[in-house]
């Protein structure tokens, strides 16, 4: 890929989002399908003397899924490590651990040249910044979400004494991760409190774009029962392919991004300013208990939220003055 603007986006992520210092060690994760991007990272990397390390491996089966001891300890030995990849490492014990070694860590899952070049890249991340604090402020101080929608969500869930996540594009220092393109504020529900009924629109992980929207019975923090078209049964199947905690509630997540477009792609879908996306599966990334093979966004489109009882989103439109 010789297109010099890409090579300027990556070069502004080195230097603004992780701030790349000289001579820091570098590790570039990626897989097969997305080597043509990771070389532009291992590229631009060269020109900040950090002699980087380019590890590639077959495109894991699920968002979530583990990688080899090979991959964690070379992460783990990285001052900065990029994660070019198709699926998502974000919830895996291989991150978990970089971190806890001190890598400062950037995500660009199902990243793609269009996603690079465009929408929610481009936005102003230092006003991003702003809105993702206010939002976790107000997810901090709350010990009850209500997540309603005109399709038919009407979720009930704990996060009292949870601490939210906040995802706004900057690494923050050694042990964190920031995603690319970002904006959202996260939250682990506490385990087995999650309650009533969950509609996924437009798009999910694992799934891309739906042919229907796929209806979910939670129950005690788990996913009871999934109605719907063909993505329904896909999503029943994949679970049901996984492990016994893939059921699991595992985050209740706000875009906060203005620039965010919906085009089937998580990476940039969930990010969209006003909306939400509830995952299931593993959650121990993000403070909570459950370890699962696999972590599935969903997202959730024009949602009234309330903490406590204070309207922060208003049918998709961000409430927080």
């Amino acid at each position: 890929m010789n297109d010099p603007k890409l090579y300027e986006v990556v070069n502004r992520l080195m230097s603004e989002s992780m701030h790349l210092q000289n001579g820091e060690s570098v590790c570039v994760v990626t897989d097969t399908e997305r080597l043509p991007l990771a070389n532009v990272f291992r590229d631009v990397a060269n020109e900040y003397n950090s002699d980087p390390i380019l590890v590639v491996m077959a495109p894991r089966q699920q968002h979530g899924s583990e990688v080899s001891n090979i991959i964690s300890g070379a992460m783990m030995k990285s001052d900065v490590v990029f994660q070019v990849v198709t699926h998502a490492m974000t919830h895996t014990d291989a991150t978990r651990d970089a971190m806890q070694a001190g890598s400062r860590i950037l995500v660009l899952r199902g990243i793609t040249k269009d996603l690079m070049l465009y929408g929610a890249i481009n936005a102003n991340y230092k006003d991003i910044a702003i809105t993702c604090q206010k939002v976790a402020e107000f997810m901090g101080q709350a010990k009850q979400a209500h997540i309603s929608t005109d399709a038919g969500t009407d979720l009930v869930m704990s996060i009292d004494n949870r601490t939210p996540h906040i995802l706004d594009g900057i690494v923050k220092g050694p042990g964190t991760f920031a995603a690319m393109p970002d904006g959202e504020t996260a939250i682990s529900p506490a385990e087995e409190t999650t309650e009533g009924n969950l509609v996924i629109e437009h798009s999910m992980d694992g799934l891309g774009l739906l042919d229907e929207p796929i209806h979910l019975t939670v129950v005690k923090g788990r996913v009871a029962s999934i109605e719907g078209g063909q993505s329904a049964q896909m999503l029943k199947q994949m679970i049901d392919q996984s492990d016994k905690d893939a059921n699991n509630i595992a985050e209740f997540a706000i875009g906060t991004n203005p620039k965010a477009r919906l085009i089937g792609n998580l990476a940039e879908d969930k990010k969209l300013e006003g909306s939400v996306h509830i995952a299931i599966g593993d959650n121990h990334v993000l403070g909570g208990n459950i370890t699962s093979n696999i972590h599935l966004d969903g997202m959730v489109l024009n949602p009234t939220v309330e903490l406590d009882g204070k309207c922060i989103i208003s049918n998709g439109k961000l409430q927080l003055e």
